[in-house]
């Protein structure tokens, strides 16, 4: 979104009958286009002197209004790129697949690089309990909210579980219910990430952003495993939550 954009986007959203302060009235479309996810994940916010010029205010009200915005946790500001918004995507380990659960959290895509079949290395095999000669699906993407990259996610699964990997077209756990397979558990382990270049450009950013490793393995009701694979995330976009049911 340019920052033309993101300045009509505050205007619309203006209360036009709101007796309030104007800075508590820019403060709320603010917070209504964030929430709202108008303005996406780490867009970038106009200068100070643009926002007064273009909303007809003093820079003391716009800076009066980041501030708050910054301390509600909405925005931060990054040396050498300004301010941006920080809003990140609410996703719940424990509650299924990436397109179902962000869905309307903004604008989804995918950025294909990879959908094929392939021998797959011997680790990745065992991981998945597969042996020869069957294959595995190779499925890898870049995932977007808001034309915004946000992960790289590399999944492997068994040929019988998706055996035209190059006609998937969205979302693998919708391609599942419609055959009648269905995730029963999932396996997670977390961990720091350091990207690489190659990774950092997929991700249009730069290599010391902070980013998590996520190494998924799902599993049927019968202990079938269905997939494993990884996930490389932008820290900044997600709010990782999961529940857990504690034993006696």
């Amino acid at each position: 979104m340019t920052s033309q954009n993101i300045i009509t986007a505050i205007n619309e959203n203006l209360s036009d009958n709101s007796l309030a302060p104007k800075y508590i009235q820019l403060k709320e479309s603010f917070e209504l286009i964030i929430k709202k996810r108008i303005i996406a994940n780490g867009a970038v916010l106009p200068s100070e002197r643009k926002l007064a010029e273009e909303l007809n205010v003093s820079r003391v009200t716009i800076v009066k209004v980041l501030e708050e915005l910054r301390l509600s946790g909405l925005i931060i500001k990054k040396q050498g790129k300004g301010t941006t918004v920080n809003f990140p995507l609410d996703y719940n380990l424990s509650g299924g697949g990436f397109s179902s659960q962000l869905h309307n959290q903004g604008q989804l895509s995918n950025r294909w690089i990879s959908r094929e079949l392939i021998e797959g290395e011997e680790h990745i095999r065992q991981e998945l309990n597969v042996i020869q000669p069957s294959k595995i699906a190779k499925v890898k993407r870049v995932r977007l909210t808001d034309d915004t990259p946000v992960s790289i996610e590399t999944m492997f699964i068994p040929q019988v579980y998706l055996p035209r990997p190059e006609l998937l077209e969205w979302s693998l756990y919708q391609y599942w219910s419609e055959q009648g397979i269905k995730p029963s558990t999932q396996e997670y382990q977390i961990n720091a990430h350091q990207l690489t270049q190659e990774e950092a450009d997929m991700l249009e950013t730069e290599m010391s952003e902070p980013a998590l490793m996520i190494i998924l393995k799902s599993l049927d009701e019968q202990g079938n495993i269905l997939e494993y694979g990884s996930a490389i995330c932008r820290s900044a976009s997600y709010n990782f939550k999961f529940k857990v049911q504690l034993l006696d």
